[in-house]
């Protein structure tokens, strides 16, 4: 086949059913692989955080981001952020490093009961285990056990620049076992379409390789 092969142009007019795949229902449905996917045959950019995992390995978070930029050194920040978001919101932290944790147990607990989603650091935490006791899902770079102090020097709802991405607060974030993806919020659509795409084309794709004997590498036209 000539040209880049997308599950778009693979599946040409057999793309007639689709399990439709919406915001609401997308953590329940897809995992940040496919939507990484999806961003890169949309948009042409990696569409993810590099190096951040979560604590605990089964939450799988999605929202929009408030976004946080601090020194590894300032948690202050970090507690005023988290009274600048809204219910439901997921804090995107950049740190300019991670020496320092900027975050911990009492941070979780002020999240929790404020009614945040998530907490996403690029950057370090501590307080491991508490955190994983209160079911609060935090993703970070590293784990640190030493901490800055109660600066408040930071800034709120400000644009990130993330490796290729400008994050801007109200943009989606989508976090799992295998990383943190961003779906900027003016491309939800077309990314979400091509989500659709994708599993139609894998689905399809694993029910010819199981009932035919067709190799994988003549499925995907390789």
């Amino acid at each position: 086949m000539k040209g880049k092969i997308t599950p778009k142009n693979l599946l040409g007019k057999n793309n007639t059913k689709k399990e439709k795949i919406t915001l609401d229902n997308l953590i329940t449905k897809v995992s940040t692989n496919t939507v990484a996917d999806a961003i890169k045959n949309t948009l042409h950019k990696k569409g993810v955080i590099e190096g951040v995992k979560p604590l605990n390995n089964k939450d799988i978070v999605m929202g929009k981001v408030v976004t946080v930029k601090t020194s590894s050194d300032d948690w202050g920040t970090s507690i005023k952020a988290i009274y600048g978001a809204d219910k439901n919101d997921i804090l995107l932290i950049q740190c300019d490093n991670d020496e320092y944790a900027i975050w911990g147990e009492m941070a979780s607990q002020a999240a929790k009961k404020h009614g945040l989603k998530a907490t996403i650091i690029i950057g370090a935490s501590r307080d491991t285990n508490e955190i994983l006791n209160l079911n609060y899902p935090v993703y970070s770079k590293s784990i640190r056990p030493n901490s800055g102090f109660p600066k408040n020097e930071g800034i709120i709802n400000e644009r990130l620049i993330i490796d290729d991405m400008v994050v801007c607060s109200n943009d989606i974030v989508v976090a799992d076992v295998n990383g943190v993806v961003i779906i900027p919020s003016n491309k939800v659509d077309i990314v979400l379409e091509e989500v659709n795409n994708i599993i139609t084309f894998e689905n399809q794709s694993i029910k010819k390789l199981l009932e035919s004997d067709d190799s994988l590498v003549d499925i995907l036209n390789i």
